[in-house]
């Protein structure tokens, strides 16, 4: 079984992006503090649309995050959140697929060879 994540995409109301993103980190922090199976929460902005937010949230396991959003503290926290949103749609992954590219310790003999060409060595 692989992990699970809780994911979130917020569309902010404009203007509040900076509201969201302080009531998102008390979130987070009264997470990290009353969520057992809670793992690493991260917050992204899209840089195209600023009120478009997504959340990431490792889990131990399903139950954790079931048990995290029936907490009263979890549902009051997004109740705040809710006020600075247009739009709040959560779901629960897991992950399929992760790639790493790999970063080679030395140069390969290509990156030699175009470095020389042009006098870069």
């Amino acid at each position: 079984m692989t992990q699970p994540y809780a994911y979130a995409v917020w569309i902010v109301r404009a203007g509040c992006e900076e509201d969201f993103v302080s009531a998102w980190r008390e979130l987070a922090e009264w997470t990290e503090a009353n969520a057992p199976g809670a793992g690493v929460g991260r917050l992204f902005q899209d840089d195209d649309q600023p009120s478009r937010f997504m959340s990431l949230w490792s889990w131990d396991d399903e139950e954790a995050i079931a048990v995290w959003r029936s907490q009263l503290g979890f549902q009051e926290r997004v109740g705040r959140l809710r006020e600075l949103l247009e739009t709040y749609t959560p779901a629960t992954f897991r992950m399929r697929i992760e790639v790493a590219a790999a970063r080679p310790s030395t140069p390969s003999a290509w990156v030699n060879h175009v470095e020389a060409r042009h006098g870069r060595t």
